[in-house]
């Protein structure tokens, strides 16, 4: 009813198609119909073409107003420091004209976004449980894990916190991060008494300048910090948070590659 065509035609369409391309793209059971196997890969490939098709409209009416490029960044609020703005400086003197937009997402988004084509480029915590197939990830930097606190309030010692509250990210939201977190307190013998989670980094930051806990996050974010907060390193606290950039292998390009090679890889 919606695409106001009979149920007939749209079947007939459908298998006529699943004959040319030579595999049934659903499965069809007494009450409902699914995706196969094979389907559910056609149709995650489609969406990828699309999406990169578009893309490539975008960036063809951009070049004929006058840019040379134009790439979409997703990062992690981890992601957020320094390095990346030193970089996007540098590669912006080297191919002037490129567009670069930058779009803060969840890693699973990012992910997501990239296997689609609706970034080109990602910066997120690297972990064991951060990945998917077809897309490939290159270690750019490290970090150490500090304390976040009203300035002038940190605590120096990991045994200082285990009387503290703790603001943190939502688990679901946050898999990767807080599974990294679990890890470095249980090796320094710490539990954190976790008293309130969001899913928002400025939440979060809100919430500790409010002095309702503290949190943990990677030094590299202290320039990002506002003012009424500090993030400062913590003895006992042996953890690091390496963020690795991720871009999608079939969609890569040249002008990606000009980018990637601003930001060397780790040793």
């Amino acid at each position: 009813e919606m695409l106001g065509i009979a149920q007939p035609a749209i079947t007939k369409t459908v298998r006529d198609m699943e004959e040319d391309l030579g595999f049934a793209i659903f499965e069809r059971g007494p009450k409902a119909v699914s995706l196969t196997a094979p389907g559910q890969r056609f149709v995650e490939d489609a969406r990828q073409s699309l999406a990169q098709f578009e893309r490539t409209i975008r960036a063809s009416r951009r070049n004929a107003a006058g840019a040379c490029g134009h790439i979409i960044v997703g990062y992690s609020a981890l992601a957020t420091s320094r390095q990346i703005s030193e970089a996007l400086d540098a590669f912006h003197r080297t191919v002037p004209g490129v567009q670069v937009e930058m779009h803060v997402m969840s890693t699973d988004n990012m992910l997501k976004n990239l296997k689609s084509g609706q970034i080109d480029l990602g910066f997120l915590l690297s972990h064991p449980t951060v990945g998917a197939p077809g897309i490939d990830q290159m270690p750019v930097w490290r970090s150490r894990i500090g304390v976040v606190a009203p300035a002038g309030e940190a605590p120096s010692r990991v045994t200082d916190l285990s009387e503290m509250p703790f603001v943190m990210g939502l688990r679901e939201n946050w898999r990767s991060w807080r599974a990294l977190l679990d890890s470095a307190c249980d090796r320094a013998g710490l539990t954190p008494v976790v008293v309130d989670e969001a899913w928002d980094v400025q939440v979060i930051l809100q919430r500790v300048a409010e002095r309702r806990g503290v949190t943990l996050f990677p030094l590299s974010m202290a320039d990002s910090l506002p003012a009424a907060l500090e993030l400062a390193p913590i003895a006992g606290l042996d953890a690091e948070a390496t963020i690795s950039m991720a871009w999608s292998i079939k969609a890569d390009t040249g002008l990606l590659r000009q980018f990637r090679n601003h930001f060397p890889p780790l040793g």
